[in-house]
């Protein structure tokens, strides 16, 4: 049995591998465009964009780490079947719940491995994004500004451009919103804008042209505006130690529990919302992993085309009820957390169902998964 176990483990990690690093390479081919922008057109060291790609890593791998084992699973089983290695193991008194053995023993280990990334990859990932976007605005100051997307420049201030010069240095229709501390945000809707680089101090102006300034306080029941011909507005970039205190993409596991139960309102659902995710996206390793087991083993040569279609069309069903937790988020939490588990719950229903009744061959799925990978 221990070289039944070594066998399967060594036949899923190649596909793994290459599922892992394929999807990775396919969701960081999306951002490509702006990285190489960052690069070529804004000057931005390649120490940065190394920084930087490094961060965005945790949220690829929060998707991939699934859907890489899911792969995995089902070239390794269908790799078996198509050589009818499986009808031997089989005859040799390794059946389909042996086989789900080291493959729940695989899914423990990439569960492990998501559950790292959710608990401190995500929130490790997310401050070191803002630290290095501060760090390329600090030393090419503009490159991070995009036309018709707002960006962060400090935790507390927000840039809009309706218009980016190539180098990045001059904008024009600038929306800029501001938070003083301890007070109502400010908005300015300006001309044109400026960057001005980092002096000696460390702080990086914008000078902005022909533009007001609003200040709307309901407390108070003031509203302000005023306008400008020219205003240099000044914010420094050294992030604080403090990022993503309060920002649910900044914490971690523990820290998002600890405010789930001390949060109310809007807050408490965001807190609720990233928590749930994380986990369910942990946990589908191990229900993926198991749903593949009959999978992998009812395919019959097809290849590895079905074995991608299969995975695709997991993915997608996944990722549908993922978009639906989102949209209940705020308006029936309980709702977000029944959608965000009901994909895990009902596939690992599924693997018990059809484990408990395979015995040690296939006639408890009565041709039915085959027909289905047929039509494919």
């Amino acid at each position: 049995m221990k070289i039944t176990r070594k066998y399967l483990l060594a036949e899923l990690s190649g596909p793994f591998l290459l599922g892992l690093g394929s999807f990775s390479l396919v969701v960081l081919l999306h951002r490509f465009s702006r990285v190489a922008d960052l690069v070529i057109g804004r000057g931005v060291p390649p120490r940065l964009v190394g920084r930087l790609i490094l961060a965005l890593f945790p949220p690829f791998l929060e998707l991939t780490l699934p859907a890489a084992f899911l792969l995995a699973v089902l070239l390794g089983l269908g790799r078996l079947t198509a050589d009818s290695e499986t009808t031997a193991l089989a005859t040799s008194g390794v059946g389909m719940r042996e086989m789900a053995g080291p493959v729940l023993m695989a899914g423990g280990i990439v569960f492990s491995a998501a559950l790292l990334v959710g608990w401190h990859g995500i929130p490790w990932g997310y401050k070191e994004t803002q630290r290095v976007l501060a760090s390329i605005v600090t030393e090419r100051t503009g490159a991070g500004a995009t036309e018709h997307v707002f960006r962060e420049v400090t935790p507390d201030t927000l840039i809009y451009p309706d218009r980016v010069s190539a180098d990045g240095q001059r904008m024009d229709g600038v929306f800029l919103t501001f938070r003083p501390s301890g007070d109502e945000p400010l908005l300015v809707f300006a001309r044109d804008g400026h960057f001005v680089p980092a002096g000696e101090d460390g702080v990086v102006s914008l000078d902005l042209a022909d533009g007001t300034i609003h200040s709307d306080q309901p407390a108070k029941r003031v509203y302000r505006l005023a306008s400008f011909r020219e205003m240099t507005f000044r914010f420094p970039l050294e992030i604080p130690d403090a990022l993503g205190e309060d920002d649910p993409r900044g914490m971690t596991l523990p820290e998002l529990s600890r405010k789930i139960g001390e949060g109310e309102g809007p807050a408490r659902k965001a807190y609720r919302y990233h928590f749930h995710k994380r986990l369910s996206l942990a946990v589908s390793c191990l229900s993926f992993g198991l749903l593949a087991v009959p999978l992998g083993m009812a395919q019959r040569a097809r290849g590895k085309s079905s074995a991608f279609v299969v995975t695709m069309m997991l993915i997608l069903v996944y990722y549908v009820f993922l978009v639906a937790a989102g949209v209940m988020e705020t308006r029936a939490p309980a709702g977000m957390v029944a959608l965000f588990w009901a994909p895990n719950v009902l596939g690992l229903s599924l693997a018990a169902w059809i484990l408990w009744r395979s015995g040690r061959n296939l006639t408890a799925l009565p041709g039915l998964l085959e027909r289905i990978l047929a039509r494919k």
